[in-house]
């Protein structure tokens, strides 16, 4: 699936460990027309960016090298961030707040990532949420 996004998610927040994952996420980003990518290996660092930098969008793995990214899903949830979550855990692993967000469910295929991050970003800007879950 091509996609090519010309206006409207021009920065994204990865938060993801595994390195390999990490720079495929990016490079699919990348084909879609993103043009800035934050990747971070773990919550402290993710937590920097979201509260100062400007972010479209992000794709949160659940479990990283220094716990849980919750705290993120909460900082982006108050700044009203669209983001999914990106984790070989089921939709109850999620606080019970986050679990109308995006899921994709790792392992996954290139067009999975590439529309749970659109659906993360088009929900988000219209306000509607969502329980299904993509199972790549």
């Amino acid at each position: 699936m091509h996609i090519q996004i010309d206006e409207g998610i021009r920065s994204i927040l990865i938060v993801e460990d595994e390195g390999l994952v990490a720079m495929m996420m990016e490079d699919l980003l990348r084909e879609m027309g993103v043009h800035e990518v934050h990747s971070c290996p773990d919550v402290a660092t993710a937590l920097e960016i979201a509260r100062n930098k400007q972010i479209d969008c992000a794709v949160l793995d659940l479990w990283v090298r220094d716990g849980s990214s919750i705290a993120v899903a909460d900082a982006l949830a108050l700044s009203g961030t669209p983001f999914a979550f990106s984790t070989g855990s089921d939709m109850t692993a999620l606080a019970e707040r986050h679990r109308h967000r995006p899921l994709l469910v790792k392992p996954f295929a290139d067009d999975d990532f590439k529309r749970t991050v659109l659906d993360a970003w088009v929900m988000g800007r219209s306000g509607q949420t969502s329980t299904a879950a993509a199972d790549g």
